[in-house]
């Protein structure tokens, strides 16, 4: 998981379109909104978040700030082009149904959040791939590292339950990118997948305690897990490329693996060939429909997580069945595959 912007990143949504209308999927009767409502009704308050978090960035000793404000402006999601890791820093405004807090406490989780986002990321970038400038890389996520633990202390004291919670979030991290590919978790285990956001989880986690709902902690926590599978795997499908030649462990090779039956990597011949004739795309995206119905059918309300959760689903869907119509045209005959595309252009 490489989180330079412009690098191939390994959580979060990072070229993934969304608004697509899911196909073969159950909606939730009591929530019909626009394409990324979970986005746009949010934009003032991700303003402010990001404004006060490059004032504090700005505030590092050189050449950190420097390289500090031009890391984050890559992840600002009102930047055109940037990495969108939506869920990082919106986890706690969707929240708002499960966990009322005022709009004050939503942000300040928020900010918290993005300068874990970005700790984190320095962290991977350094694992992933030992960048020259590693000496740097290390100071500014240091640095990182003590604005969200400076924030999140100035609202849960130090016998807080929070901290017994950020320590549990740390320890899966740390077990689960050192051990990423062991046991074939996607397979096996397909919510141990979500262990690689698990610092994510702070502000979920602050504002179910803000709330005072600590008893639906677990609840909340075990919802954005099945949340951050899908996620994966729509970032798995996008990148299985990538992923494939540099050995990271990925969702949708590890299926077709398991399909072929082989104790190796798949080669990117039997990987086209699985997506192209087979259906596997399919079929993946079937496999993320009961971390859908885990949310759509909890007692806990998130509606803007499963409006997210469901824009994910519909990409995978949208992709799946336009391989199956470029395949029933292929088979149509050459001429009405070459009338087909040049129609739509």
């Amino acid at each position: 998981m490489a989180g330079r912007p412009g690098a191939r990143l390994k959580i979060g949504v990072f070229g993934i379109e969304f608004g697509k209308q899911p196909l073969h999927l159950k909606a939730d009767p009591e929530r019909r909104q626009a394409p990324m409502r979970w986005f746009e009704d949010f934009k003032e308050d991700m303003a402010a978040v990001f404004v006060e978090a490059a004032e504090a960035i700005a505030r590092f000793p050189a050449p950190l700030d420097r390289r500090g404000l031009a890391y984050i402006n890559g992840f600002n999601p009102l930047v055109e082009g940037s990495a969108k890791n939506y869920i990082c820093y919106l986890l706690p405004f969707w929240l708002d149904d499960a966990a009322p807090i005022t709009t004050a406490q939503r942000r300040a989780l928020s900010l918290a959040n993005v300068f874990v986002m970005l700790h984190f990321f320095v962290q991977d970038d350094v694992m992933d791939t030992a960048p020259e400038d590693w000496k740097e890389q290390l100071a500014l996520g240091s640095l990182l590292q003590q604005e969200f633990q400076d924030r999140y202390r100035a609202l849960f004291p130090s016998d807080s339950v929070f901290w017994t919670c950020a320590r549990t979030m740390l320890t899966d991290w740390a077990a689960s990118v050192t051990a990423e590919s062991a046991n074939d978790p996607f397979l096996h285990d397909p919510l141990r997948i979500a262990k690689k956001a698990a610092p994510l989880h702070m502000a979920s986690a602050g504002a179910m305690l803000l709330a005072g709902r600590e008893e639906q902690l677990s609840l909340v926590s075990e919802l954005v897990d099945h949340t951050l599978v899908t996620l994966q795997m729509a970032d798995d499908w996008a990148d299985w490329q990538d992923d494939l030649a540099d050995g990271s462990y990925n969702c949708l090779l590890s299926m077709i693996r398991n399909e072929l039956s082989i104790d190796r990597p798949p080669t990117a011949a039997e990987v086209k060939h699985a997506l192209y004739t087979r259906d596997v795309l399919v079929r993946y995206a079937e496999l993320a429909l009961p971390h859908y119905d885990a949310l759509l059918h909890s007692a806990v309300r998130i509606p803007y997580l499963l409006d997210f959760h469901q824009s994910l689903i519909g990409q995978l869907n949208h992709d799946s069945n336009g391989i199956a119509e470029q395949r029933r045209i292929l088979a149509a005959g050459g001429l009405h595959y070459f009338l087909a595309k040049n129609a739509k252009n």
